[in-house]
């Protein structure tokens, strides 16, 4: 949050929803889950991954999709972070990929306007009290297509603490709203378990939905399956770092992110740990299948 400004001071400034045109997509999650570090490795991805995937491009259309990507090479290589997750200031990324021809997938071309949120507003969602702050981000959350939710903890207490309630919350409020506007019954939501490189995800990566959520996060899966239609609901999983190596013959599943020695946190305060093994993992098939509902399985990307 922006210094000196507190929660409910942010909460009062006038929101303004830009003119835009795409696919809009709203990224939520709880605070760390590495929303702005996701976007960040996206949109590296061309400069990095070019010989490995011909004709990947992606183009920023608009101011705040050029200071990011100005921004992050010191973001993923150095843990900079990125200032406009601030309540009130949330930026608006406005972008095309250009996903070129795979063996399982044709070419596409995705026009996207993707809003990074700060994670406390995903944290008030979990509190009853909080909602009416909040509602004027939940008015605009539902003016786009769609929805990505990013999480990164397990623990069985975050998933009933925070998880579960946010989440009720959020879909219950989104049904109510489509029964007056039928667009809304057409809203996706992708759900991300980010920052897989770690150990105990990595191996889960494959299979999400059965390996991550159903096992890990089994009251929060219980809600989004009861209350979300099959078609409007997918598991993901992503890692902005990947790991040291996943070759054969050549396997070090170690997690490509520094580990700091200064006591902080390896989780939120993270950067490369070797640049040229960077291979991040999953990061476009959960903005393919907003986009078009179709699945794209980019184990590679």
């Amino acid at each position: 949050m922006e210094y000196g400004k507190s929660m409910k001071e942010a909460l009062k400034i006038p929101f303004t929803k830009p003119k835009v045109t795409g696919n809009e997509i709203r990224i939520i999650g709880s605070k760390k889950a590495g929303k702005t570090t996701y976007l960040s490795a996206l949109l590296r991805l061309p400069e990095e991954l070019q010989k490995q995937f011909p004709g990947l491009a992606i183009t920023p259309m608009a101011n705040d999709t050029e200071k990011l990507i100005e921004a992050t090479k010191n973001i993923i290589e150095k843990g900079a972070v990125f200032s406009g997750t601030d309540i009130g200031n949330e930026p608006d990324f406005h972008f095309q990929i250009k996903i070129p021809v795979t063996t399982k997938a044709s070419s596409i071309t995705l026009d996207l306007v993707v809003k990074d949120y700060a994670g406390e507003l995903f944290e008030m969602a979990a509190q009853p009290h909080n909602w009416s702050e909040l509602t004027p981000y939940f008015d605009d959350w539902c003016t786009a297509r769609s929805w990505m939710i990013m999480l990164t903890d397990w623990q069985l207490d975050k998933d009933s603490r925070e998880y579960k309630p946010a989440l009720e919350k959020l879909v219950n409020e989104l049904n109510e709203r489509a029964n007056i506007n039928s667009e809304l019954q057409n809203l996706r939501i992708a759900v991300v378990m980010t920052k897989c490189e770690r150990g105990e995800l990595w191996p889960c990566r494959l299979d999400p939905e059965e390996d991550l959520f159903k096992v890990r996060l089994p009251q929060t899966y219980q809600i989004l399956t009861s209350k979300l239609q099959p078609h409007r609901l997918r598991f993901f999983a992503c890692s902005s770092f990947g790991v040291l190596s996943d070759r054969p013959g050549e396997r070090d599943p170690r997690p490509n992110r520094y580990i700091p020695t200064d006591g902080s946190s390896a989780e939120f305060n993270a950067f490369l740990r070797d640049p040229d093994a960077w291979k991040p993992y999953g990061l476009i098939s959960p903005l393919y299948w907003l986009s078009t509902g179709r699945m794209l399985h980019d184990e590679h990307l």
